[in-house]
Formats: structure tokens, sequence, C-alpha cells
């Protein structure tokens, strides 16, 4: 049950960020904060990571659908004695990966917010959301629980 709230509540946490974000500003307005060090900024995106796929966005709404599916059987299925890890990890990635698909088959386009201010160039073109980072983080827990059980 804890694992199911953790998920449900990564999505509506990220529905209402991403509402705000979607009724203010322009695509094209940058905000910035910390000193620079991250940057506001809507951006629509069609695709996977770094544009992947935007050209066929059908195909990406089944591919996300149908990894969302597979995490959501794990998380479902898996026990949790003994795969805490994995099952936050899940968690996240279901929290995260609900968040973007709702976005992108209600919009046809996952809203994305945020940019880093510092790093090499190619890094601070990217946008993300709250969800993304959520799905990266779920799938180090995910490793680490792999890894774990290699030992």
């Amino acid at each position: 049950m804890l694992f199911i709230f953790l998920t449900g509540s990564i999505f509506i946490l990220e529905y209402y960020i991403k509402k705000y974000m979607d009724r203010t500003g322009t695509l094209q307005e940058q905000r910035p904060l910390f000193n620079g060090k991250i940057i506001l900024k809507k951006y629509y995106n069609t695709g996977a990571a770094g544009n992947f796929l935007s050209s066929r966005p059908e195909w990406m709404k089944r591919i996300h659908a149908g990894m969302l599916a597979a995490v959501s059987v794990l998380l479902c299925t898996l026990p949790k004695k003994r795969h805490a890890f994995a099952k936050t990890g899940l968690s996240f990635l279901a929290g995260g990966g609900a968040s973007n698909l709702h976005d992108r088959l209600s919009k046809g386009h996952v809203v994305d917010y945020f940019s880093l201010g510092f790093g090499p160039k190619r890094f601070r073109r990217l946008v993300f959301n709250l969800a993304d980072f959520f799905v990266f983080a779920g799938i180090i827990l995910c490793m680490i629980q792999i890894l774990a059980k290699e030992d």
C-alpha cells in the first residue's frame, strides 16, 4: 500500500506542477533560479529523451504505455520482503512514467519545464521535468537492488 501511495503522490505532484507551468509563461520565456543554476522554461516534448522518436508520436505512446504496464505488474507482484529498493524504484518509475504518459495521451506531448544552467553546453540544452528525475532515480534504485543480489 505504501508503494501505491508513493506512486500516486509522485503523479499528483507532477500533475499540478505541469498544470501550473503549462498555464504560465511562453515557450520562449526563461526564468533563472538559484543564481542561474536552474532555468525554468516550458518545453513540449513529443518524443523521449533528446526528442528520440518525436517524429513517431504514436509509437512513443505505445512504447511508453507498454513499459508502464510492465513496471506496474512488477510493482504489484514483487514481494516487499528483501526487495525494498526495487519496490521503491518501481514506484518512482510508475509515478514518473504515469505522469508523462498522462501528458502524452491527453496533450500529445510531455510538458518539460526546467534545465540546468551549468555544465557542458549539450546538457544545458536539455529540458526536464520532475517525473524524469523520478524515472532516473527509480532505475538507479532497481539497479542497486539487482547488484546487491549478485553479491
